[in-house]
């Protein structure tokens, strides 16, 4: 008989916020991640730009790459390496924090500077750090040689533990052909020593405070680096990025076509999901890794490093879902078949799922079975009920919501507005409600006009325009905007 209170405690820890991005505990990190076959593209030399939305793992994957021995993990996972001299490669940060960093300016800081600075003065900021970040980060060999090249006056700044910007930049913005120079010699020399330097950028959406203040910083780093693809053999970027601020129209990036071969977006499919949860939970102690194994072929193997690694069978994947909360989400298959219904109800318009969302709804499914816990109402080996993962898909889109606010505060004026719409609706009935949107005059919305926020919402995959014309919300944002449909299966209150 299995201890299913325990298995249940075991499965509300596998949600993000539970060591997802810890560093300081590699070992637990690693063995959360897990490595899918797109990620080969983006070790690629040639890729400079990755691409996705919120929670599709853009940091976990920055973090992973960071970690001495991250990129070997990659490498000796994937089946089909990149062929260069991996060991030879030094992985370093060009923009990106990790736990209580301050490597980097503060945001505010580069606020300040936003109204007055041109192109140029972000083309010497981005210079500049890179030069800095070398210095703090690369290997003692690469440190020397660009210390060895850095005039007298310029190294207090640059090889100061502290991020100001005014210790530096100056010698930067005015000593602009010395500072090309130093970086350069620095790519000769990797390309003669047979050597890399990937420089990785991640939280770009966090330069600065203010959303529209992002992408003049953001457009001359990807210009920056567009410029220097020929000029430099050995110097890469990896530039992860959020796809809304790299939309065209948004960026007014007139080169933003030449990315379309350095570039790869991160989309899961329903099977790399499931197997993130089962890589999860079998990394877990027992009881739940036994839990797991119970179902034979589930578990292919284990790696040192990244610990247990599911199978990619997914008649394998459906047999261990059907196990623990039955093959349907009512009486048959009229209501939905279990597999098949989580992913569907946690795509966004565009028919992307995010990882994070994935996770967090098994966590909030296990934490409400876990409070109302009943042996008797959970035969068999099942630990989730059909009416708990409904109530965790409520849960999952209000966290969703809270999510999106965190990276467009207008959102949180959406609530409030569409309450109670049903959809899918006219067009013109959510333009009533975006008339009525109480909107903060420090964080207005992309529009002014309510076509124009639609508009918006559609980009981002929070709504989608119908045949008809109508408006429809996925289920992973109707729940927590408070909107309605009609049918379907009934959610619980609570």
């Amino acid at each position: 008989m299995w201890d299913k209170r325990s298995l249940l405690e075991q499965m509300k820890t596998i949600g993000p916020g539970n060591a997802e991005y810890d560093t300081r505990d590699p070992k637990s990190f690693f063995r959360n991640f897990l490595v899918v076959d797109d990620y080969r593209n983006a070790l690629d030399p040639d890729t400079m730009l990755i691409l996705g939305g919120r929670g599709v793992g853009k940091s976990a994957l920055f973090h992973f790459l960071n970690l001495p021995g991250g990129p070997a993990g990659l490498l000796q996972t994937l089946r089909h390496p990149v062929p260069i001299a991996w060991e030879r490669a030094c992985w370093i940060r060009g923009y990106g924090r990790v736990e209580q960093d301050r490597s980097f300016p503060a945001p505010e800081v580069l606020q300040s500077k936003v109204d007055e600075a041109d192109a140029l003065w972000w083309r010497a900021f981005w210079i500049g750090l890179l030069i800095k970040c070398v210095l703090r980060d690369s290997t003692s060999e690469l440190k020397e040689f660009v210390r060895h090249r850095i005039a007298d006056g310029w190294r207090v700044g640059l090889e100061s533990s502290l991020p100001k910007v005014t210790e530096w930049f100056p010698h930067i913005r005015g000593n602009m052909e010395f500072a090309n120079d130093i970086l350069d010699e620095l790519d000769a020399y990797l390309a003669e020593t047979d050597q890399w330097l990937f420089i990785t950028y991640d939280e770009l959406d966090r330069l600065v405070p203010n959303y529209h203040g992002l992408f003049a910083p953001i457009r001359e780093l990807l210009a920056f680096w567009l410029d220097r693809w020929r000029r430099w053999r050995r110097i890469r970027p990896k530039i992860f990025l959020r796809s809304d601020l790299f939309s065209m129209d948004k960026l007014r990036f007139p080169d933003a076509s030449k990315f379309s071969g350095h570039q790869v977006r991160l989309n899961w499919t329903p099977n790399w999901l499931y197997q993130l949860l089962i890589k999860r939970l079998a990394n877990l102690e027992p009881p739940m890794h036994d839990y797991v194994v119970r179902i034979e072929g589930l578990i292919k193997g284990e790696d040192d490093r990244l610990g247990y690694l599911p199978t990619q069978d997914e008649g394998l994947y459906k047999a261990f879902i059907d196990g623990m909360i039955g093959p349907f989400m009512g009486a048959n298959a009229r209501k939905g078949i279990t597999f098949r219904w989580i992913p569907n109800h946690l795509m966004d318009a565009g028919g992307q799922i995010a990882p994070r969302p994935f996770i967090k709804l098994f966590a909030f499914a296990a934490e409400r079975e876990w409070k109302s816990f009943d042996a008797k109402a959970l035969p068999e080996e099942r630990l989730l009920r059909p009416i708990n993962i409904q109530g965790a898909l409520m849960q999952t889109s209000q966290d969703r919501i809270a999510e999106l606010v965190e990276e467009y505060p207008w959102v949180s004026a959406l609530p409030s507005a569409f309450r109670d719409v049903e959809v899918p609706a006219p067009e013109e009935r959510l333009i009533v409600a975006l008339k009525q949107a109480q909107w903060s005059n420090t964080e207005p919305p992309p529009s002014d006009e309510p076509r124009g926020v639609i508009e918006s919402l559609i980009q981002l995959g929070i709504l989608e325009r119908r045949l008809d014309g109508r408006l429809n919300a996925p289920e992973i944002y109707l729940h927590g905007f408070g909107m309605k449909r009609r049918g379907g299966v009934k959610r619980p209150h609570s």
